[in-house]
């Protein structure tokens, strides 16, 4: 993979030590980009502003810069805060002179899922040896991690298309974020959710048009080996890009997901551009129970009971074929738990909820679109519906022939 490997350690620009002999070494091979970080506190602004690394390579002890008339012992600092407040998605590679606890290399190999690695600096002025050791490292990492193609170049096609929208829209009008926000402040919608969703679209627009990513995904698809995964697995994948997890400062949107207790759980319905209008008085909302999707999902015998087991699930309910229902998988009525579906029942889901019955209920989940657009257009498909008489069996049988 191409890419920058970040090279983060105190005495990167010490001309006297290995480290900096080792970076020149890096810098010096024209197929690598390699940017030298110095302190904590750079590392923690490159790691906030790039988001593309072929590789991290972060030294472990950095000495903290004391006032020249302060002798106080200060311990070193590491780079362990920061690398438990990322959620980084490369190679990371720790390069240290000391050693480094079993307890935290447990909790940032169980964090960083075998995308870590620790190895010891050598006090050896080979520099060929320790340069050959790190860049083989990373090629077999590369070799073993051939999925992470895909997800690299993308983010290179995001950062691309980022900088060129920036530009296109400051061209258009300088001030686009104010338009933007106050045009959707002025129309009661949520304005910050206005001027992302804005810009997000945008971007998507400029994504799905970028060659490499789509030649990137196709050849990878084709000649992956991948075994194609099932049961939890599967499970957590798709209950990942169905629902989102929300913060408590998040704004109302469509799609939010609430509990109102006794089984009782409701998808927030409202359009965007109301909530704010109607949120201090009532919202709408779809409902679905718990209690009842066994009931309502399960095969039956003639009894009306549940056959054996009620394990064979009537799985064509999952097509969304049926106008008067709707099946979300892996529906978050518990956190970290991806085997339960929500039915929603159209005929009775529709309900209006007070300020004080929804208040302070809202769950850590909310649907995301597309599904969310899907359930509010088949729902209204349900209630637009317009009935006519059936024609009779013996048209039927007459245009038959």
């Amino acid at each position: 993979m191409d890419g920058i490997i970040l090279f983060a350690d105190d005495q990167v620009f010490d001309t006297k030590s290995n480290e900096y002999q080792l970076f020149c070494k890096f810098k010096s091979d024209s197929k690598l980009s390699v940017l030298p970080v110095e302190s904590i506190d750079v590392l923690e602004r490159t790691l906030s502003s790039i988001s593309t690394y072929r590789a991290i390579i972060l030294d472990w002890n950095f000495k903290r810069t004391l006032d020249s008339n302060d002798d106080t012992n200060i311990p070193d600092e590491t780079p362990y805060d920061i690398l438990r407040k990322f959620p980084l998605y490369s190679l990371i590679y720790v390069y240290s002179q000391n050693v480094i606890s079993d307890t935290i290399k447990d909790e940032l190999n169980k964090k960083f899922c075998g995308k870590i690695f620790f190895e010891q600096k050598s006090n050896s002025q080979n520099l060929d040896f320790e340069y050959n050791k790190i860049i083989n490292g990373i090629k077999q990492f590369e070799n073993n991690n051939k999925h992470m193609q895909v997800p690299f170049t993308w983010s290179q096609a995001i950062n691309e298309s980022v900088q060129k929208i920036f530009r296109e829209l400051e061209l258009a009008d300088s001030n686009w974020i104010k338009e933007i926000y106050d045009t959707a402040k002025n129309d009661g919608a949520e304005p910050s959710i206005e001027v992302i969703s804005v810009f997000n679209n945008l971007l998507n627009e400029s994504i799905i048009q970028n060659k490499e990513l789509t030649n990137k995904l196709l050849n990878y698809t084709q000649g992956s080996n991948a075994v194609a995964q099932e049961g939890n697995t599967l499970a957590k994948l798709y209950n990942r890009i169905y629902y989102t997890k929300l913060l408590k400062e998040t704004p109302f949107t469509t799609g939010d997901i609430f509990n109102f207790g006794n089984g009782e759980y409701g998808i927030l319905l409202t359009p965007e551009c109301d909530i704010n209008a109607k949120k201090e008085k009532a919202l709408e909302f779809l409902l679905l129970n718990k209690e009842q999707i066994r009931d309502k999902t399960h095969k039956k015998n003639n009894e009306g009971k549940p056959t054996e087991e009620l394990k064979k699930i009537d799985t064509s309910l999952f097509n969304n074929r049926d106008i008067g229902c709707h099946i979300l998988p892996s529906f978050p009525f518990e956190k970290d738990k991806y085997d339960e579906i929500a039915y929603i029942d159209f005929k009775d889901a529709f309900m209006t909820k007070t300020k004080n019955e929804y208040e302070k209920k809202r769950t850590e989940f909310k649907l995301n679109s597309p599904y969310i657009y899907q359930l509010r257009q088949r729902y209204l498909a349900y209630i637009g519906r317009v009935g006519v008489p059936a024609i009779p069996e013996s048209l039927r049988r007459f245009n038959w022939k």
